[in-house]
């Protein structure tokens, strides 16, 4: 659904760099440079190839010490970017605070567009997963406690999981334990006619089809849609939307958070978006 709105007024209700212009001189930089410190001391794997196209590889921090004897808790991170932005690579970050209470972190990369479609990206991205789940014991994953969450286009990404048959993959079909959704855009439709589109190529049919709000869910775990209090209308009508289109939704709009904000959040172990990601994984399926 595209709201009654100017193409210019809709355009600016997603333009989150616009709304928090520093974000690029302050909070990126340090997510960067957090990044590469743990990419230099961080146990596990990385840059392990699931696909063919050269962003098809994925990263999985794990914990310091001796694996349990069935891998460890793993949640697998879907970064954002508008799907055409940013890199795997930006967000090792969000591996530290999880590795020090022992979860391992998985960071999949995938193909921007415009080089790829968004249905390219969930393509990927469903075979990244599938990859994790397969190679459990080799990557020291315990595939019986996997959750998935995603960050904005990532958020859309992570909402995707929930709609698809995984048993395709020879997984359960309820293969995670928990999705979590953070600023996350589930109505592709309103993109169409913004500067969004230049690179995304999207037609209203297939915004449509790409839109989880428009989806059944299969997968049966909790699915948890998070969005900050201080982010652009919008983005707060999405939250909204997978709430009222999907049973069993829990929405959580944590006040004094903006886009950027939210997701550092997920950087440090003592904020309650962590502590609630977390424990949400550590729930038994």
């Amino acid at each position: 659904m595209i709201p009654d709105l100017s193409n210019e007024e809709l355009a600016r209700r997603y333009n989150n760099g616009a709304a928090v212009p520093d974000w690029m001189e302050t909070l990126l930089p340090r997510w960067q440079r957090d990044s590469a410190l743990v990419r230099a001391n961080a146990s596990g794997a990385q840059n392990v190839r699931y696909g063919s196209a050269e962003r098809n590889l994925l990263d999985v921090f794990t914990p310091p010490g001796t694996p349990p004897a069935s891998g460890w808790p793993t949640l697998v991170f879907i970064h954002g970017g508008y799907w055409q932005r940013l890199c795997k690579d930006d967000w090792s970050v969000i591996a530290k605070p999880f590795n020090a209470h022992g979860i391992a972190v998985s960071v999949i990369g995938y193909t921007l567009c415009p080089q790829t479609t968004i249905r390219g990206i969930a393509s990927e991205i469903e075979a990244a997963i599938a990859h994790v789940w397969t190679h459990a014991a080799a990557l020291n994953v315990n595939h019986d406690q996997l959750a998935v969450s995603g960050h904005s286009a990532g958020g859309h990404l992570a909402a995707w999981c929930m709609t698809l048959d995984w048993t395709l993959h020879g997984m359960p079909a309820t293969p995670f334990t928990s999705v979590t959704s953070i600023s996350g855009l589930f109505d592709l439709e309103p993109l169409v006619p913004i500067y969004l589109n230049d690179a995304l190529k999207l037609t209203n049919a297939e915004a449509l089809e790409m839109s989880p709000a428009y989806r059944t869910p299969i997968v049966q775990c909790p699915f948890l849609s998070a969005v900050g209090g201080d982010e652009l209308e919008e983005f707060l009508r999405q939250s909204a939307l997978i709430c009222g289109a999907w049973n069993g939704v829990s929405e959580w709009v944590i006040a004094g958070r903006n886009h950027f904000t939210i997701i550092d959040d997920l950087t440090r172990d003592d904020s309650a978006l962590f502590k609630r990601v977390a424990s949400n994984l550590l729930v038994s399926k």
